[in-house]
């Protein structure tokens, strides 16, 4: 009886392995299927069916992972510097074990001869004998690994292993036609362009930036409400217009004179992109009973359920980073406006299936979101090349797709000296060329049709392999109302709240000093509702930040911001008309567990964009913001894994609000700076705190607001810390209200206190 093609297949994956393996049915119905339909004349030659099967076994199990590190590392003390995109291909080079090719590569990246002779892969018979010490122990370090039976182990690895050697064993392009009917119609070996084709509504790149530039001064005739709901109209066009899984990029260029309007501006539209759209959403990820019953504990008779709709989810971009662009000419602390840069992401909930990137398989499921509004897929396919070595599918989404093809894209490589440039998020002396260029590169791939408002540059033209199209801003038809119909919204109705009884617990321990300083170890707002109205001539602080640290641990961010909206009310109480209150804030990344409890909800806080909002709702005005550059940073955020590629290149956050608010009644002196550049306070030496508070504010920030009082003001500091505020105004002959609901903290920050009015040394000389 003549063997199958599926039978001489398994023989020749046995012989060349040494192997037993009995093909369970399921996956050999599947073999059968795939191999009649594709027949043995598409069948790759025996050496090169051979040369595939070691290289996914080298690439499923790792074997050359040890090889190519001790290359990359070997390259890297002779100066050469591999990305991502240079490490996969050096892997892929390992693992099939391609001289000739490698000598190649070597040459195109200018790697000498003595770096060559270390490529040693790994040899066949090394391949196989890490298969069997694999088989005989069944572990693989992988996050995928499955707790079982040895003996299921083996038979997942076996038959992963030949489900793959049976798709390579043809020629490119066979299994890709067998799994997929589109590709039988049309068929691309690029699978992007694959999708460019057939599934164009999904992957349709006509519109893959916006880009707005918005110059304030131009629209001085309109009223503060109509060019916010301009603005917002134009938001949510944009959003309906963007393609999925692409970016919306908006700079508020300064106003002379109008910083006030620009942040009030600033915190109208990151509300309203992150939450414009109001929907009922049915996914198990969303638990609104949850988070209703959580709040209602916390906020209690204040809320209203009814009101609040959490049946309801607000959902729009996502914020991703906001530059601040100097007018100053060098780097550092400066009088000079500064233009806004925002940055959004579309990334919308989209159920249509897009088929396996590496069999093109439509048989895909699964029901996993690695981010808020990302679908990710897992392919099940017996017969995929890249299922795990313990046989778990390909799980991919449209937007890594998309990451990937950056990667893989000649054309898409952004050159060091961008990337540099743009490595900060406070940047000085920006050409309105290079903030086009940054965008472009760093937020579209060639190809792409990109959309710029604001530039008048007439006709279409292309850029960097870019089609970009000019429009003039604003000449859409304003909804007018929007903004006010959004702040009306349920969503505003959760958190927005005032507290029905002033809060007001028992008398907290108190140091009075002589220096005219009080220190209150207390609940701020209780401290500041005992306090006479009117009474204080000037407010400061640095609040706890958003579950960011052991001591400021909230449900969610409704009651965070519950709670932050009710402080500010009792300090706009306390302070004197056209008294200002200074907040440092910071918008860092976590979950605001109002949507997601899992990792997916993570993302970038928009603190202050809350804050500006519910402090204008208690009856401040925003007058402006100074922008705390902390210089070069240490830290992770802008990591990229070594891709040059768009998509990856994010900047360090090295800035922080000190947003400036004013109380009605009177004119104020606003602080004499734009831009203060300060290093923050420096904190671990080997690993330990020496300064006791985890989160220490420089004194420079407190300065902000003394700088503007006359001698002998009294400055309130709700959430005082190591009491900072208190030992700058010490020094300065000012008076002090400090509140510190930490004994621990207030211990510290009494002892700095009693330390900096005992001191002659200046407290900003050494900071």
């Amino acid at each position: 009886m003549e063997k199958t093609l599926s039978t001489k297949l398994l023989n020749e994956f046995n012989d060349l392995l040494g192997l037993r393996f009995e093909c369970p049915h399921d996956l050999m119905i599947s073999v059968e299927s795939a191999t009649r339909e594709a027949g043995e004349r598409s069948l790759r030659a025996a050496p090169e069916r051979n040369r595939e099967l070691y290289a996914l076994i080298n690439s499923r199990l790792g074997l050359n992972k040890q090889r190519v590190k001790a290359f990359i590392d070997l390259a890297a003390k002779q100066r050469h510097f591999l990305n991502y995109r240079d490490k996969s291909t050096l892997s892929a080079l390992f693992d099939h074990t391609r001289h000739e090719a490698f000598a190649a590569w070597c040459e195109a990246k200018g790697i000498d001869n003595s770096l060559r002779e270390a490529f040693k892969p790994i040899t066949n018979d090394e391949t196989v004998e890490g298969l069997h010490d694999l088989l005989n122990s069944g572990y693989v370090n992988r996050s995928d690994a499955r707790e079982c039976a040895l003996e299921e182990k083996k038979s997942l690895i076996q038959r992963t292993l030949f489900g793959g050697f049976v798709f390579r064993a043809f020629e490119d392009g066979v299994m890709h036609k067998i799994f997929n009917e589109d590709a039988r119609q049309e068929y691309h070996a690029n699978f992007f362009d694959h999708l460019r084709t057939h599934h164009y509504q999904q992957l349709h790149r006509e519109c893959a930036l916006i880009y707005q530039d918005v110059d304030i001064d131009a629209y001085a005739e309109l009223a503060e409400q109509e060019l916010s709901d301009l603005i917002l109209t134009g938001i949510r066009d944009s959003y309906d217009r963007l393609a999925n899984h692409c970016y919306f990029a908006l700079r508020l260029r300064a106003a002379p004179g109008g910083e006030d309007i620009q942040w009030r501006l600033f915190s109208d539209i990151v509300l309203y992109a992150e939450k414009h759209r109001e929907i009922a959403l049915s996914k198990g990820y969303f638990r609104p009973n949850i988070i209703r019953e959580t709040t209602k504990n916390y906020i209690g008779s204040a809320l209203s359920s009814e009101a609040a709709r959490f049946d309801l989810v607000n959902e729009g971009f996502f914020f991703k980073d906001c530059f601040i662009l100097s007018h100053a000419a060098e780097q550092g602390t400066t009088d000079q406006p500064y233009d806004i840069l925002l940055l959004f992401e579309k990334n919308e909930r989209d159920e249509r299936v897009i088929p396996c990137p590496a069999c093109r398989s439509h048989k895909v499921g699964g029901n996993s979101y690695p981010t808020v509004g990302v679908r990710s897929w897992e392919c099940q396919n017996l017969i995929c090349p890249e299922r795990s070595a313990y046989g778990r599918g390909n799980r991919y989404s449209l937007a890594s797709i998309i990451k990937q093809e950056a990667i893989a894209s000649a054309e898409d490589q952004i050159p060091q000296e961008i990337r540099r440039r743009w490595r900060n998020d406070v940047l000085f002396d920006v050409s309105n060329d290079e903030v086009m260029d940054m965008l472009v590169r760093q937020f579209s791939l060639h190809k792409d049709r990109i959309v710029v408002m604001g530039h008048e540059k007439g006709e279409p033209n292309s850029y960097l392999g870019r089609e970009v199209a000019y429009e003039p801003f604003g000449v859409w038809e304003a909804d007018k109302g929007i903004r006010g119909r959004f702040f009306d919204s349920a969503f505003f109705k959760r958190f927005a709240l005032e507290r029905p009884q002033p809060v007001i617990f028992p008398v907290p321990t108190e140091q009075r000093l002589e220096s005219g300083i009080r220190l209150v170890n207390g609940h701020c707002e209780s401290g500041l509702n005992t306090l006479a109205p009117e009474s204080i001539d000037g407010a400061v602080t640095s609040p706890p930040y958003f579950n960011a640290r052991e001591y400021s641990q909230w449900p969610n961010i409704y009651c965070y911001l519950y709670d932050m909206y009710n402080a500010a009310r009792a300090v706009f109480n306390a302070l004197k008309p056209g008294s200002l209150f200074i907040y440092n804030i910071f918008d860092y990344f976590d979950n605001e567990n109002i949507v997601a409890f899992s990792a997916m909800g993570k993302k970038r806080m928009i603190l202050g964009a809350y804050i500006i909002h519910l402090f204008e709702k208690a009856g401040f005005k925003i007058a402006g913001n100074v922008i705390w550059f902390k210089g070069d940073i240490e830290g992770k955020r802008n990591f990229n894994g070594g891709n040059t590629s768009p998509y990856y290149q994010l900047p360090f956050n090295c800035w922080e609000h000190c947003l400036v608010f004013r109380k009605p009644g009177r004119e104020a002196k606003l602080p004499s700076v734009q831009i203060l550049k300060q290093r923050p306070v420096f904190k671990m030496v080997r690993g330990k705190n020496t300064h006791g508070h985890t989160a220490p504010f420089p004194p420079e920030i407190p300065q902000l607001l003394l700088e503007t009082l006359p001698k002998g003001a009294i400055a309130v500091d709700p959430y005082a810390g190591s009491m900072t505020t208190a030992c700058a105004a010490a020094q300065r002959g000012m008076g002090a209200i400090m509140f510190e609901l930490d004994r621990n903290y207030f211990e510290l920050g009494l002892k700095n206190v009693r330390e900096a009015t005992a001191a002659t040394d200046d407290l900003f000389s050494n900071s």
